[in-house]
């Protein structure tokens, strides 16, 4: 076979061989454009990022009227050197209560003398520099109330005393029981989950039988948190938790292990009875 290497017809040659090759086709590198939804993941970002500006939290979420709810956080922008604090109660705009310096290291702590019972929520905000605020944080502040001094929802077998004789010792104002009919002794209250604790002297009058004995119950929604049984002469000064429940009483119970005729007289007392309460409003 003759290759032909020069002349008219090599090139026609070289020509149809390029014409029958396949083209390669090639990739250009591609890119992942800006979408709405990446925008938006970043605005959140932000807007996360500036939300933190300013952190806090409450030293107690509980405080005793009079006491002060101490708060403290952190700055992380350097243009902010002073901080105020602000409270919102139910029904009110939020006002301010103290500003503060921010410290070196970015913390601060503020402090708030409470004058009420009442939730309250707090937060900080910026003074100076870019305006920046804090989350808020939830405070109940409580108090003790004269718990003869409350309206009762029920009083069966308990009557209000101004004294009562404990083991030779007056206390007062208290509660005393009187038994009258096979229905134990109940004074409760519908105190609406405001209330956290109980306090009261528990024990049986100097007036009882000498060999009475009564067991003296705090109940909370119908769940006993507290029984104790007594004898003449004997009580105790306790402070009962509660689970902010609706409804909270005081009952007792006589006893009588040697099923003597008649029973003896047990007078079941709960002085200087008070309870640990906040409000809403």
């Amino acid at each position: 076979m003759k290759i032909l290497t020069a002349g008219p017809s090599a090139l026609l040659l070289t020509a149809a061989l390029t014409l029958a090759t396949p083209a390669v086709a090639t990739t250009a590198p591609t890119t992942t454009p800006t979408t709405p939804q990446t925008a938006s993941t970043a605005d959140r970002a932000t807007d996360r990022a500036a939300a933190t500006a300013i952190t806090i939290a409450a030293r107690s979420t509980v405080v005793q009227r009079g006491k002060k709810v101490v708060v403290t956080g952190t700055v992380t922008s350097k243009r902010i050197t002073k901080v105020t604090l602000q409270q919102k109660r139910s029904g009110t705009a939020w006002k301010s209560q103290a500003t503060v310096a921010v410290r070196a290291d970015g913390s601060f702590k503020v402090k708030d003398k409470t004058t009420t019972a009442v939730v309250r929520k707090y937060r900080v905000v910026s003074a100076t520099g870019p305006r920046k605020k804090s989350a808020k944080v939830t405070v109940g502040v409580y108090d003790w109330q004269d718990l003869t001094k409350l309206k009762a929802r029920t009083s069966m077998g308990w009557g209000p005393q101004k004294t009562v004789q404990v083991n030779g010792t007056a206390y007062g104002p208290a509660f005393a029981s009187y038994n009258w009919g096979p229905t134990a002794p109940l004074i409760d209250f519908n105190v609406n989950r405001s209330c956290i604790s109980l306090r009261a002297r528990f024990g049986l009058s100097d007036n009882s039988d000498a060999t009475a004995r009564a067991t003296i119950s705090v109940v909370s929604d119908g769940t006993a948190v507290y029984s104790k049984s007594f004898g003449l002469t004997e009580s105790e000064l306790v402070t009962v938790p509660l689970s902010s429940p609706f409804r909270v009483g005081i009952t007792s119970t006589v006893e009588n292990p040697g099923n003597v005729t008649p029973v003896p007289n047990a007078i079941a007392v709960a002085a200087d009875p008070e309870i640990y309460c906040t409000s809403a409003k």
